[in-house]
């Protein structure tokens, strides 16, 4: 098997593994804490941005775009085509961008808040509303680039 192939494959499947995480957590975890009081939401989604950084995380999330970039380079490199491919990488990246623009400012947000019985209601309200929306919102647009992305990489 080709190099360029078994590379491509890989990205393909890392990213295809990153948005199936994602979806995951758009149709079963995001809409379940919406159904939550406040502060449990609150305390649970800073609980799970402080897991969520474990090496099986870090690979699908960094080894996506990492291997996708590595494939249209190679693709260039050995005269291949390289549109789908190039695509898929470009997808990967912005993913990232999505999380590093939208999703992990908020995520930091969301932990400076004091969620614990003693907090203020009020204060973990404010939280939630400016933490859900716009988090599920980007969370959204990432999925569907990610997946579009393992598409074009597994095409």
């Amino acid at each position: 098997m080709p190099a360029l192939t078994v590379v491509q494959l890989v990205a393909g499947v890392l990213s295809a593994l990153l948005a199936g995480f994602y979806l995951a957590f758009s149709v079963v975890i995001m809409p379940s804490l919406a159904r939550l009081p406040d502060r449990v939401l609150v305390t649970v989604m800073q609980t799970v941005n402080r897991v969520i950084v474990r090496p099986g995380f870090v690979v699908l999330f960094l080894g996506a775009p990492v291997v996708a970039v590595a494939a249209a380079v190679l693709a260039l490199v050995v005269g291949a085509p390289v549109l789908f491919v190039a695509l898929g990488a470009v997808l990967q990246l912005a993913s990232i961008g999505v999380t590093v623009a939208v999703n992990i400012p908020l995520n930091t947000a969301l932990d400076r808040t004091d969620a614990g019985e003693t907090a203020d209601a009020g204060d973990v309200v404010r939280a939630r509303e400016a933490f859900e929306r716009p988090w599920t919102r980007a969370h959204a647009v990432r999925t569907a680039i990610t997946t579009v992305g393992a598409v074009a990489l597994l095409v």
